[in-house]
């Protein structure tokens, strides 16, 4: 992981894209095969996307990075059940997602999520403020926030990865949406 937590924005080749070498579906293959470098190189290739999936849906540091070396350590577990016809981005950013959004709706239970544990801009390389209102967001409507605003996906992509109808994304964004203006408003 890199030593920023700045969030990407959606043309991010690290959000979105590959870098150069061998494709995910042929990294795929050989973890399938038992390939240790293959394993590392896969990992490598997706963590900071989907570190910065669980950083703006959890809004810590800590626990995105707990949340994203678990999700790591489960992927390599179900590559056998992954559909090499689809891509690897969705899939991988779908079980982050849904780890953190089970994570902060855990938390939720306990405790209320605290303001507190918001970044600093130093820390996020991104407005305090709107790092704070995601953060005062409903776990579920942040998680589709992040996915349509960081992570670039579509509203039928994002039903597809959260198992939801495309209606209930479109109503969840367009409410983390306004909530999130009258957030930022308020603030200013």
């Amino acid at each position: 992981m890199t030593e920023s937590s700045e969030l990407p924005c959606a043309a991010s080749p690290v959000v979105r894209g590959r870098r150069a070498g061998r494709s995910d579906v042929d990294l795929v293959r050989a973890v399938r095969n038992d390939s240790r470098a293959a394993a590392e190189e896969l990992v490598a290739r997706h963590w900071d996307g989907a570190y910065r999936i669980a950083f703006a849906i959890l809004g810590d540091r800590h626990c995105a990075e707990d949340v994203t070396q678990e999700v790591m350590v489960s992927m390599l577990a179900k590559l056998g059940r992954f559909d090499s016809r689809r891509e690897f981005g969705p899939w991988l950013h779908r079980i982050v997602s849904n780890r953190a959004l089970d994570w902060a709706r855990s938390r939720a239970r306990r405790e209320a999520l605290p303001r507190s544990v918001a970044p600093s801009a130093s820390e996020s390389g991104g407005d305090p403020d709107l790092t704070e209102a995601l953060a005062a967001l409903p776990p579920d409507q942040r998680t589709v926030v992040v996915l349509r605003h960081i992570g670039g996906y579509g509203t039928n992509e994002i039903a597809r990865m959260l198992g939801l109808r495309r209606g209930t994304v479109g109503s969840r964004l367009r409410r983390g949406l306004d909530q999130l203006r009258n957030e930022l408003e308020d603030e200013r």
